[in-house]
């Protein structure tokens, strides 16, 4: 809030201008109550136990859906490996990708590689997910 004064003295006016300090952010007053009651607490911690539940089951879906599509792409990529093997023997016919970074037979065999790894290690984890789940 500004101070505005006007000072009149017989031969000329002056205007005095200062401010008033303030807090930089006054809290502003609350319609609701601070008090939580005991159901309210009692049906917060059943919403986040439904939200725990869904994350959980969420995820094992979500690792079950990977693995089912991880599997086939790495036996695509280790066959595309084999082609480009057998290309560069002179056993296949020409090579899908002629050049580049996917023309080379060793990137094919290690994203087969990669792609087997992670899925088998999504298959470790939802057992070990499912067997903690059974235990709690």
């Amino acid at each position: 809030m500004h101070l505005v004064e006007l000072e009149v003295s017989r031969h000329m006016a002056a205007l005095k201008v200062g401010l008033t300090p303030q807090p930089a952010a006054a809290p502003a007053p609350s319609g609701v109550s601070a008090i939580t009651s005991e159901t309210t607490i009692k049906s917060q911690f059943r919403f986040e136990g439904a939200l725990a539940l869904v994350a959980q089951i969420f995820s094992r879906q979500l690792a079950n859906t990977l693995v089912a599509l991880l599997t086939p792409a790495a036996v695509v990529a280790f066959v595309m490996g084999m082609w480009r093997v057998c290309a560069d023997l002179g056993w296949a016919g020409a090579f899908l990708i002629s050049g580049g970074f996917f023309s080379h037979w060793q990137v094919w065999i290690a994203l087969a590689i990669a792609l087997k790894t992670l899925s088998s290690s999504l298959i470790a984890w939802g057992s070990r997910s499912t067997k903690f789940s059974e235990e709690n």
